[in-house]
């Protein structure tokens, strides 16, 4: 007598219902990570960690590769730097600095789950994309409207834009410009006409609301390079139209602003000088240098998490004082920055690898992944989701494509 026999799995709704929520929850707060909701004072939150993690411990039966374990040693690396290279002491500052390792690796793999087991969230992403927008455009006429929600800075100075529902000016557009970019990267840069016009929407926002020289200098450097491995005769006739009204309109509609100013003193006094005199730019490019500079002083090994202060004062000096803004920083404000100095050679082998896993053999893809990580050298707070989103994205079409041929 033939006896067939089943196993049956029972599946807790519940379980799925609690997986699907953690999941949701850790995306809206990934894209909202400026937000505190009135719970305190900081101007960046431990949520998407937290929701992260919970996202990731109910999703325990998924299985990684061996990339995706690969990315998941940063904290790891982190922790090894910190009780070899730095100073043994498990302060703020070398809290932080592991916390800021981990949400990396956290965000990279939950959303790297989520995306294989529900899909891209589009309509959730782009209603926090619009929610940003309306806030910024209500901002230009009640300034305090999110003041309760958001610890902001930098919006009361002359002539800066709106803070959105991030901190400063400089992050709104930061946001503006990295969710562009992870629209781009899904659709494998041939976004539909909805979400082209929604990266337009971003683009205009960037200028007209955020105002910043920063992400202003993303796109001056983004267009030709996205274009120049896309050429055609529609995009060049369409960016022919957009820079021709963007240069007609903006010195009309951003007069006074600080935006316009920059350019203006930089034709008057030249690029160097203006780095000299401004104290936000000066800052920003100091931060550029100087980590990059002191992974060359620490003889290319980890400076840890407490030695850039003394770098910072150091190399102050040593440039004869041009960098004089933000004098004995504990913070290094460069995403690659970060890792270059405080981890060193771990550091820089790390972001190598992360370069070559993005990669899919082709030029437009090289070039794609140049470009952002030459931004990434900017002001970018490290502890950002949507960067390692990118590169999440990135790696799981890799993997789709691989398993198509």
């Amino acid at each position: 007598m033939e006896t067939n026999s089943y196993s049956f799995k029972l599946i807790n709704p519940l379980s799925i219902k609690l997986n699907y929520a953690a999941g949701v929850a850790f995306i809206f707060f990934a894209f909202l990570p400026w937000v505190n909701f009135g719970t305190n004072s900081r101007d960046t939150q431990i949520w998407p960690l937290l929701f992260g993690l919970l996202f990731l411990l109910t999703s325990y039966r998924h299985k990684y590769n061996s990339k995706e374990i690969s990315i998941a040693s940063l904290p790891l690396l982190a922790l090894v730097v910190w009780f070899f290279f730095s100073e043994k002491v498990m302060d703020f500052i070398a809290l932080r600095a592991i916390i800021s390792y981990l949400a990396f690796t956290v965000c990279f793999l939950a959303f790297t789950v989520f995306v294989k087991k529900y899909n891209f969230p589009w309509k959730l992403i782009v209603s926090i994309n619009i929610l940003y927008l309306i806030v910024g455009i209500l901002q230009t006429y009640i300034p305090n409207i999110v003041s309760s929600i958001v610890t902001s800075r930098g919006y009361d100075t002359f002539g800066r834009g709106v803070t959105g529902l991030t901190s400063e000016p400089t992050f709104f557009g930061i946001f503006l410009f990295f969710i562009s970019y992870l629209y781009l990267v899904k659709t494998d840069f041939k976004p539909n006409f909805k979400i082209s016009l929604m990266i337009l929407l971003n683009v205009i926002s960037i200028i007209f609301l955020t105002k910043s020289s920063t992400v202003a200098l993303f796109i001056i450097l983004a267009i030709p390079i996205l274009l120049i491995t896309r050429l055609s005769f529609k995009m060049l006739i369409a960016s022919f139209i957009f820079l021709t009204i963007s240069i007609l309109l903006i010195p009309i509609v951003l007069e006074g602003s600080r935006l316009l100013l920059l350019f203006e003193s930089a034709q008057e006094i030249g690029v160097m000088r203006l780095i000299f005199l401004d104290g936000s730019i000066n800052d920003r490019v100091a931060n550029v240098i100087y980590p990059l500079h002191g992974f060359y002083l620490n003889n290319f090994l980890p400076g840890g998490f407490h030695s850039f202060t003394n770098t910072h004062a150091y190399l102050t000096d040593y440039y004869l004082g041009f960098f004089n803004y933000g004098s004995g920083s504990t913070s290094i404000l460069s995403y690659i920055g970060v890792y270059v100095y405080e981890l060193g050679f771990i550091g820089v082998l790390f972001l190598i690898w992360i370069f070559f896993l993005i990669q899919d053999g082709s030029f437009k893809r090289f070039m794609d992944t140049s470009l952002l990580f030459i931004l990434l050298n900017s002001s970018i707070p490290p502890s950002l989701p949507i960067i390692p989103f990118i590169f999440a994205l990135f790696i799981i079409k890799n993997n789709l494509s691989n398993d198509n041929e």
